[in-house]
């Protein structure tokens, strides 16, 4: 198989950053909103199992508690597979990442080195600069 070019490669890295970036934002999210669901199941746990529950009916206060612990523990539950998902496709994200750049900088030409591929500017003062050998200047 062919080698891509330091060119090729290059794209390629800005595309994937690229991507990383815009994943970045919404990974984000969904971690936000898995962490929050996750703090306030566990919130509710807490109470309902530490707290004594009273005999009589449930006040207004514990049913409240009660319904956002299921919801956000069901929430947390629909989420977990998303979260996995994700956590993969970050980890094999930034796993060729590393390996791109690791080509990128292996092949790239040293500083000192494209500066001196620039035209002179003696030939772009003269008017050559950017006209074919076989045309008249």
């Amino acid at each position: 198989m062919l080698e891509a070019s330091p060119r090729w490669n290059r794209q390629r890295l800005a595309v994937l950053e690229a991507v990383d970036s815009d994943l970045k934002r919404l990974f984000s999210l969904l971690y936000f909103v898995s962490a929050t669901c996750a703090g306030i199941y566990m919130a509710g746990w807490l109470r309902l199992n530490l707290m004594e529950l009273p005999v009589a009916p449930f006040s207004f206060q514990s049913a409240i508690t009660i319904g956002l612990s299921v919801t956000a523990g069901a929430i947390f539950a629909l989420l977990l597979p998303a979260i996995a998902l994700a956590l993969g496709v970050e980890r094999r994200l930034h796993h060729r990442l590393r390996q791109l750049d690791k080509k990128t900088s292996a092949t790239a030409k040293h500083r000192l080195i494209a500066v001196q591929a620039l035209p002179n500017l003696q030939e772009a003062r003269g008017g050559t600069h950017g006209q074919h050998h076989h045309q008249e200047p």
